[in-house]
């Protein structure tokens, strides 16, 4: 079998459809870079099934459609067909040719042919698995197969064994199986536990449901017994009820008459009160008045008599003031002179003190600074002439050394001048040599920088998209992982509601009925038909009880037709509800109010829930008259603030009953409670498909992602493609460069050895001639510089003995002065408390005059304003006129007064003894209505006892069951029944359907356990057949590639030895694979030891070494040989030739010596920007067309 045609249209840069002819032998494809003839590669890996756009260079399946260009617009198909001469019958089908061919639309559509009939991809796959064409096979190899060999690690490399042994299959149904065993492992842990769980259940449900079956029998009887003594005793309550109603009502009369004629009487002493109240306000009102007039009169009468007192003393004070005011202004004069005379002299004296202070400082500067400076300026220049003299002597030295120097460097010769200018040539020469090939280094360096660091930036970008990637994943997974989780749990909560787990056998079954439309009428049990607060959940379950197992019906007919259905199909028993027939309990109004006012009161159970209108009056039968309290100590105060009439319970679940008996204390938390697993299964509901949702953007993500990096990783793969040609061309001028710099340094070494020692010794005698120069200088400097510092000395010597005779006269004037500023100082002190104390009396003696100018103005003000003694005595005649007619009217209202309270004093005797009377009366009535209210609350306990306890009417309990003749032995009875229940201990009705429900589900779960624990076995057995076929396909086909490598590297590089070895021999399921090679002439080493072109033609020696072992129909090489040099390219040429006669091979290439042995030459050019043409092409021709 060959390939006979290859024919395609629209796939890539081929626009038109392009029809090539292959024969057998090798057919070689040129063309220059960019041309597009590595297309074809592609081309007949797509018609062969390639799934996978990176591998096909592109990021997704569309980009293989032409694109369009500049002058053409894009196709919306691509189509390749491959034609195989199957005249072998390599292929199992019964054509001699056959066609495969295979098209992608834009759209995303695919359509696969066979011999032009539609087909799958999977026909196409199975039609080529085993006849070398196959995923595994090596048919198609590019120059990316080559460089995977030379990059890999050596437990990378053992992959491309594994695809030459075709274990890659088994691998793949290896992992499948180690899926499917961890699946079926957690799958079996959880039957397990599961299993566990519940034959932890069976024994005491067996045990549990015995007991029900007692318990029930038992109070079958107890019930007959209490409900006939229950009606018994409401009968008689209810006749002690009447006759205390009867009392009451007639004391409630007697009342009603003694309370209206006390209404009467009341009315009257209430009017003549409020004639009192108002003869009260006149009288206060005329004592008010009569005593306002009284005080005027007194008033008058003093005035009268002050202003005669005041009329004789005002001309005296007048006199008096003016006097004063006088002699004070003189005062003030004399005060105000003597004060301008003090002040004057005080500032003068302040002066005198400032000039005095300011002569005292002068001097004491002048004594402190003359003596010192001097004497520092003698021990200062005392030091700088010894460090002088200390100079000189060094400078003298030096001198002496330095011309020792020069005596001895002007005895030495030089004479090299003749060898010094052949070097000079030699130099010039090379220096032109190595600054052409530094240019070239530089521009290969640039270009070698931009690609390393392109190629650097694509392998970070490539390493941050693949762990955002693996990022991606991991969410996913942990997505996958949740969404079936949440989704095993809401099925398992959908199959128990679906299923009613949690009711009763026979409310469960009513309710199935319901479903199937066999009852009608049926509304729904009572946790079907409620919402509340999820912190109410306790509190509900504990109030409801047994009657959450309720059903809620239309009407007692529906009722009957559902318990007759229930005993015909013989599925035990439930209780119903009719709507139409239920009678709503309520607690009284007065009671909600005061309870109301209780922090702790949550609400009366049935306002606490919510459902559907329809359902009230059996919502408020079941919970009206139920109250809801926060804590039991709360409950136990309602219960006595309501008379211990009604049930409470509290949010944990603790109840204190009618009649003051309590019950509490540790629920078990019950995780499929049917009060929550609705609103359980809708929170589940909720996250699944939130969790959905965030897995399906998760694959989008990834999807996206896995494009991007297919994206780089091409980018990346064809940087570093550019970078290797760049890199060897760097290394050939780097390596002239170098070879040309060394010979250059070592010449300018010598010339710089001569040229530096000639240099140095004039640069030498210069410096010393400078030196010597330089010191004669600072030496005529120096005895300068002495000579001055003498004279200096002793003109400060000199001065210094004058200042100590001139010390003590300063000393003398000094002391002098701080005596003056003494006395100064002291006559200062004086002078300023003189001059504080005239003006403090300068003060006083300025507000003295002015409080005496105010008395005066005062007393002539008053004197102006006082009345006439006629208009005064006129004034006091009126009012005393006033006060005597005010008193005869306030003797006549009090007189009046009198009269009225003695009748209201009458009238209140005879209202107290009736009140007294009145008070008896309630009295009586009250205490009747206390054991009337205690008969009632009896009654109510006993009729609420009669249908919380038994679910029935009084009216039904006396006509269904009768009272009994011996009431005492009845009651014994009673106990005999109870204890014997009390000795069954906690009952579990539920238990007997619940028994029968877990044995079933254990021996269904048991029969699971055993089926998975053998798919476990057969798993194991599976995957231990796959490790031995895989390990025996590796080691047979390493073995035969490894005795074929040795040949044919032999044969490639004329000589030698080659071997592959196995780095771990003992696990042949993970062993590296290691390349050892020793090319003709060298020694034997790792491939990673040598050269580029060495390892490049191992590589191809292995590549042919498998299609020696897994020979192929036909072979396509992609640029393999790109690596080699001209005289390995032509060894590989002649073995490809010699091998052709087994193997069809074509060749895309542009090395000379591999079209020298192809049989046919195809050129690929692209005359048309973006476009691929095919022509065919003689051998010397081929040049031009690469060039081109």
């Amino acid at each position: 079998m060959y390939l006979k045609q290859l024919d395609t249209l629209g796939f890539k840069s081929f626009a038109e459809r392009v029809k090539i002819e292959f024969v057998p032998g090798v057919t070689a494809v040129v063309g220059p870079n960019g041309s597009g003839k590595s297309n074809i590669t592609d081309a007949i890996r797509w018609v062969l099934g390639e799934q996978s756009a990176k591998s096909l260079r592109g990021v997704k399946m569309e980009d293989i459609i032409f694109q369009g260009s500049d002058t053409r617009k894009a196709l919306n198909v691509a189509e390749v067909t491959l034609v195989l001469d199957n005249s072998d019958n390599r292929l199992p089908v019964d054509y001699q040719e056959v066609s495969v061919t295979r098209r992608v639309y834009r759209s995303g559509e695919s359509e696969f042919l066979m011999n032009k009939q539609p087909c799958r991809l999977k026909d196409i796959t199975e039609l080529f698995m085993d006849s070398g064409l196959g995923r595994e096979a090596f048919s198609i190899i590019s120059q990316g197969k080559v460089e995977e060999i030379l990059s890999s690690k050596s437990e990378e490399r053992r992959v491309i064994f594994e695809e030459a042994a075709g274990v890659l299959k088994y691998k793949n149904r290896k992992k499948q199986a180690e899926y499917k065993l961890a699946e079926t492992q957690e799958n079996l842990n959880r039957v397990e536990d599961i299993i566990y769980e519940i034959e932890g259940q069976l024994e005491p449900l067996e045990q549990q449901a015995s007991i029900a079956k007692e318990y029930l029998a038992q109070k079958e009887r107890l019930t007959h017994v209490e409900v006939g003594l229950l009606a018994n005793e409401i009968e008689q309550l209810n006749e002690k009820w009447q006759a205390s109603q009867k009392q009451i009502d007639a004391k409630h009369h007697s009342l009603k008459e003694k309370q209206q004629w006390v209404e009467t009487r009341e009315a009257e002493s209430d009017q003549l009160k409020e004639q009192i109240q108002k003869m009260d306000e006149q009288i206060t009102s005329l004592q008010e008045t009569l005593l306002v007039e009284t005080q005027k009169l007194e008033s008058l009468e003093g005035n009268k008599k002050i202003f005669r007192e005041r009329l004789q003393h005002f001309q005296e004070n007048k006199d008096k003031l003016e006097q004063e005011i006088e002699e004070t202004e003189n005062k003030k004069v004399i005060l105000l002179n003597s004060l301008e005379d003090e002040q004057a002299s005080l500032k003068e004296n302040k002066k005198n003190n400032q000039q005095l202070s300011q002569q005292i400082i002068d001097l004491q500067e002048q004594l402190e600074k003359g003596k010192n400076t001097i004497e520092e300026d003698i021990e200062t220049l005392k030091s700088d002439y010894i460090e002088l003299l200390n100079e000189q002597a060094a400078k003298r030295n030096e001198k002496s050394s330095i011309q020792q120097q020069l005596e001895r460097m002007e005895g030495k010769q030089h004479a090299k001048s003749s060898k010094w200018e052949n070097l000079h040539e030699e130099r010039l020469q090379l220096k032109q040599a190595v600054h052409e090939a530094e240019e070239k280094c530089k521009q290969d360096e640039e270009q070698l920088h931009r690609f390393q660091s392109e190629h650097e930036q694509l392998e970070r970008k490539v390493t941050v998209e693949s762990k955002l990637l693996d990022d991606m994943q991991q969410k996913l997974y942990k997505g996958y992982q949740m969404v079936e989780n949440l989704k095993s749990k809401k099925e398992m909560l959908e199959d128990l509601k679906e299923d009613f787990q949690g009711f009763y056998f026979g409310v469960k079954e009513v309710l199935k009925a319901r479903e199937q439309q066999k009852l009608a009428g049926i509304h729904g049990a009572i946790p079907e038909l409620i919402e509340f607060d999820d912190q109410l959940v306790d509190a509900m379950e504990t109030a409801l009880g047994a009657q959450a197992q309720h059903i809620v019906v239309d009407s007692e007919k529906s009722a009957r037709e559902a318990i007759h259905w229930l005993k015909k199909t013989n599925k035990g028993r439930a209780t119903f509800l009719p709507i139409n027939t239920m009678k709503p309990k309520q607690i009284p109004a007065n009671l909600i109010h005061i309870l109301e006012q209780e922090e702790e009161f949550v609400g009366v159970a049935a306002d606490l829930i919510r459902y559907d209108s329809t359902y009230q009056p059996v919502m408020q039968a079941l919970l009206g008259n139920v109250i809801i309290a926060k804590s039991l100590s709360a409950a136990n105060q309602f219960a006595q603030q309501t008379g211990r009439r009604f049930r409470i319970v509290t949010l944990d679940g603790d109840v204190v009953n009618p009649g003051g008996s309590m019950s509490g204390g540790a629920k078990k938390k019950n995780n499929q409670s049917l009060f929550t697993r609705d609103r359980e299964l809708k929170t589940l509901t909720n996250k699944f498909k939130e969790y959905q949702a965030r897995v399906s953007d998760y694959e989008k993500q990834i999807r996206e992602q896995k494009e991007t990096l297919a994206k780089l990783q091409t980018e990346k793969d064809n940087c570093y493609g550019q970078l290797d040609v760049i890199r060897k061309t760097y290394q050939e001028h780097q390596s002239n460069y170098k070879e040309w710099k060394l010979s250059l340094e070592h010449l300018n070494d010598q010339l710089s050895i001569y040229d530096q020692d000639k240099l140095q010794q004039e640069e030498d005698r210069k410096l010393l001639l400078q030196q010597l120069e330089q010191i004669e200088q600072d030496l005529d400097k120096l005895q300068s510089k002495l000579s001055k510092l003498d004279n200096e000395i002793e003109e400060l010597t000199d001065q210094h003995q004058n200042f100590e005779a001139k010390e003590e006269q300063l000393k003398q004037e000094l002391q002098t002065l701080h005596v003056e500023q003494a006395e100064l100082r002291s006559k200062l002190s004086n002078q300023k408390e003189k001059v504080a104390k005239s003006e403090t009396e300068l003060t006083e003696v300025s507000e003295t005059i002015a409080g005496k100018q105010e008395q005066l103005r005062q007393l002539i003000a008053v004197k102006n304003s006082q009345q006439t003694e006629e208009e005064i005595d006129e004034e006091i005649n009126k009012k005393r006129q006033e006060k005597a007619t005010l008193q005869q009217n306030l003797q006549g209202l009090r007189e009046q007064r009198s009269e009225t309270q003695h009748k209201v004093t009458t009238l209140d005797n005879s209202l107290k003894q009736a009140k007294k009377e009145e008070y008896h009366l309630q009295q009586e009535i009250q205490t009747i209505e206390i054991e009337r209210n205690r008969l009632d609350l009896e009654l109510e306990n006993r009729l609420q006892l009669l249908e919380n306890e038994y679910s029935m009417t009084f009216e039904k309990a006396k006509a269904d069951y009768p009272q009994p003749d011996n009431l005492e032995e009845a009651k014994e009875q009673v106990k005999l029944i109870k204890k014997s229940i009390e000795e069954l201990g906690t009952v579990n009705i539920g238990a007997i359907d619940e028994y029968d429900r877990i044995k079933e589900r254990h021996e269904f779960l048991t029969s699971q356990q055993t089926d998975l624990v053998e798919a476990k076995r057969t798993l194991y057995e599976i995957i231990a057949e796959m490790d031995e076929e895989m390990t025996r396909r590796f080691n047979e086909t390493f073995s035969q590639i490894k005795e074929e490598f040795t040949v044919v590297f032999q044969r490639l590089f004329g000589g030698g030895h080659a071997e592959l070895k196995l780095t771990d021999p003992d696990q042949l399921l993970e062993t590296g694979v290691d390349i050892i090679a020793q090319p003709p002439g060298k020694k034997l080493q790792q491939l990673g030891l040598l050269s580029g072109g060495e390892r490049a033609l191992t590589a191809i020696a292995l590549l042919f070494s498998i299609l020696r072992v897994r020979p192929v129909p036909f072979c396509v090489l992609d640029e393999v040989e790109a690596a080699l040099d001209e005289a390995n390219v032509t060894r590989f040429a002649q073995y490809l030739k010699h091998y052709s006669k087994h193997t069809q091979f074509i060749v895309i290439t542009h090395r000379k010596g591999t079209m020298e042995e192809a049989d046919v030459l195809y050129g690929v050019t692209m005359q048309e920007s973006g476009v691929s043409r095919l022509v065919s092409v003689k051998l010397e021709e081929a040049p031009e067309l690469l060039e081109a």
